[in-house]
């Protein structure tokens, strides 16, 4: 369901879970003994009651139950209501999230602090650096002057270089000095082995002296060529995000759109489909390479006989087309395929689209 980070829809938000709860206990009760219905929604009824957990929602909640088990997430996107009841979970609402194609990397660069956050669409988390040096001081040891500022040399004894000046802490003045590069050598070390296997774009903010110096070093393969070019010192992560997500976006609109050329490209060919029944087929085979689905609004949403949708899972022929989507969707990921969940629609009068690999 779709949940409130602030503000008097809090109180809103608990109602509507307890709707949603209730109706699914009256579904469950249908088919199943009262105490294993409330042993399986025991961890949904303690939700209900937490009031401080409600004080810190995220723009979606989604939780999971099974006997014996539960996971809950704050979710980073919006998300319908929707409750349902079988022998499977319902992913699609959150296939932005389990597609990863909005997910990236933000490394704010300064002398004084080194910060990496972790961002999707709607929101950012730094993320914990551990050993890695985060300022210029945990790397070199600040110079003592003898005076407000004095020059020396940066090359070695006998040897001419240009001088380069210090003052009393390390500031973004002193760009052209080996520690610098020491400095942001030790930095990129320290990513490489934190982000080792990981393949989201990472995008750089910092001052562009500071920024090029880091390109000089860096091991990361995903860098994005465009940045944000200002000192972050004084921007809070959600400054840094909101000025670096258009950049993502941008990125992924251009994707996206070389994919659905792509599609249109092999029209005619067989390696094509809009067909629901053989996308899904396709999927469960692992022939499924791309898979597009429509999104905003979610299949869960067009379905409106119902103001809040408590599903019985393969006995609702309303939601019969959404089960399919959902299925095929995670099919594709077991089996290493891309799933775009797009507002575009890419094939008329269709929820899905797909390029075959065979």
């Amino acid at each position: 369901m779709p949940t409130h980070r602030f503000g008097r829809g809090i109180e809103a938000d608990r109602l509507g879970w307890k709707n949603l709860v209730d109706g699914v206990e009256a579904v469950l009760a249908q088919q199943m003994r009262r105490p294993d219905v409330e042993a399986l929604l025991a961890p949904a009824r303690d939700l209900q009651d937490d009031g401080m957990a409600w004080q810190y929602m995220s723009d979606g909640l989604a939780m999971f139950l099974r006997p014996g088990w539960e996971r809950t997430f704050r979710v980073p996107a919006p998300t319908p209501a929707l409750a349902t009841a079988g022998d499977h979970f319902v992913l699609g609402p959150m296939l932005r999230l389990l597609s990863g194609d909005e997910h990236f990397l933000l490394l704010a660069l300064s002398q004084r602090e080194i910060r990496l956050m972790e961002g999707s669409r709607n929101s950012v988390e730094q993320v914990h650096l551990g050993d890695i040096p985060t300022s210029l001081t945990e790397v070199v040891e600040p110079h003592e002057p003898r005076s407000d500022t004095m020059a020396r040399p940066s090359a070695g004894a006998g040897r001419a270089g240009p001088a380069v000046f210090y003052g009393h802490g390390a500031g973004d003045e002193n760009l052209s000095s080996t520690e610098v590069v020491r400095f942001l050598r030790s930095v990129s070390a320290g990513l490489h082995d934190l982000l080792n296997g990981a393949t989201s774009p990472m995008v750089l903010v910092g001052l562009e002296h500071l920024v090029w110096a880091y390109r000089e070093v860096n091991s990361y393969p995903n860098l994005l060529e465009e940045v944000v070019d200002r000192n972050p010192d004084q921007l809070t992560p959600e400054e840094v995000h909101e000025m670096a997500w258009p950049l993502i976006e941008k990125r992924l609109r251009e994707q996206r759109s070389r994919v659905i050329d792509r599609f249109r490209e092999l029209h005619g060919t067989g390696r094509v489909s809009g067909d629901l029944t053989t996308i899904a087929q396709a999927a469960t085979e692992g022939r499924v390479e791309t898979l597009f689905v429509q999104a905003d609004p979610w299949c869960w949403e067009r379905v409106d006989d119902a103001t809040l949708p408590i599903v019985q899972l393969g006995s609702d022929a309303r939601y019969a087309e959404c089960e399919q989507v959902d299925a095929a969707a995670i099919a594709t990921l077991k089996n290493s395929g891309h799933v775009y969940a797009t507002s575009e629609s890419v094939v008329a009068d269709s929820e899905v689209a797909a390029i075959f690999r065979y």
